[in-house]
């Protein structure tokens, strides 16, 4: 299942680049809020020079399989990746790396994590993937100069019709923000997922 916010095609003919392989540092984190959004900003470029040039592309392979200490941020190089009160795990997948709740399979999480980009894009492309046994997540799309959310949509679980234990659903989600309101970042609260394939174009 694919949802495009809003229904514009994809960029083409751009090259990609993704990051290179580097140690993950680790700080203890400034909550992502309405109130604490300045501080979360000065961990990434100037608001001056924030505007992204170039493609990009996460795999999260380059960090390797790893857990994400909960009330820290990461830094991951190009993304900055803000934990709460859930850690995290980077995974190997049948379709590469992934990014996922420690508690795979608990119905109730807590989770409340931020994907801050270091630089604003237009375009974000991600996959998410739903496990059928847990709760509903929130997924939205912040707004580079003060991280509001400028998209916001709830992925519910899967229900299949018949018995299928540990099923899953897989979204693609496109977006292309309108000049001067680019994005820079994900925010994902709620039931646990699967995020992966992240694609970034100015």
């Amino acid at each position: 299942m694919t949802l495009h916010l809003p229904p514009t095609p994809a960029p083409e003919g751009q090259a990609h680049y993704t990051a290179e392989a580097q140690a993950p540092h680790v700080r203890p984190a400034p909550r992502p809020s309405a109130t604490g959004a300045k501080s979360v900003l000065a961990l990434l470029a100037a608001a001056n020079d924030s505007t992204a040039t170039a493609p990009y592309t996460e795999r999260f392979d380059h960090a390797g399989p790893r857990t994400l200490a909960a009330n820290s941020t990461h830094d991951l190089g190009e993304i900055l990746v803000v934990t709460g009160e859930e850690p995290l795990l980077i995974v190997d997948t049948d379709d590469g790396c992934a990014l996922t709740a420690v508690n795979e399979g608990k119905p109730r999480l807590r989770t409340d994590c931020q994907l801050l980009f270091r630089h604003a894009y237009q375009y974000v492309s991600f996959h998410v993937e739903v496990d059928s046994r847990t709760a509903d997540a929130h997924i939205g799309l912040l707004r580079h100069t003060n991280l509001a959310e400028v998209q916001a949509f709830t992925l519910h679980r899967p229900k299949p019709l018949r018995t299928q234990e540990g099923s899953r659903l897989r979204h693609t989600i496109d977006y292309r923000a309108p000049p001067l309101e680019e994005v820079q970042g994900i925010v994902w609260r709620g039931g646990n997922l699967k995020l992966s394939h992240i694609e970034l174009a100015p």
